[in-house]
């Protein structure tokens, strides 16, 4: 199975999981109990250290092959859909999908046992 690229200077949060041939760019930060699906990009650069690095809040879910570009931030609880290239920053609790992503719903409207079930995979 192949590993994940998590670059230098990249920050991962406690209980975030990072899946299979996902890249963490340089000062990528990931908080915690988030999920990278496979693939998934987060893009950043070490220099110069004035560009804006990509922030991935608490509770985050990014789909498979999905791509942050460099300075994006993602809100709390956000989830960005898979293979979505998010280009603008998505406020807490959203769903993005698309190419650009783009709001298509807010969390509440999501089952709350998909979070029942990363909460149990995580123990």
């Amino acid at each position: 199975m192949m590993g994940a690229i998590i670059n230098i200077g990249a920050e991962i949060g406690s209980g975030t999981m990072i899946d299979m041939n996902a890249v963490l760019g340089a000062r990528a930060s990931v908080g915690n109990n988030c999920h990278i699906g496979a693939g998934a990009v987060l893009a950043g650069v070490l220099e110069p250290p004035s560009a804006k690095p990509v922030v991935i809040e608490d509770n985050v879910m990014i789909g498979a092959n999905a791509v942050v570009l460099e300075g994006i931030n993602v809100g709390k609880g956000a989830v960005v859909a898979a293979g979505s290239i998010v280009t603008k920053d998505v406020p807490a609790g959203r769903v993005v999908a698309g190419i650009p992503a783009r709001i298509i719903k807010n969390i509440e409207d999501l089952d709350k046992d998909k979070n029942k079930l990363l909460d149990d995979l995580r123990k």
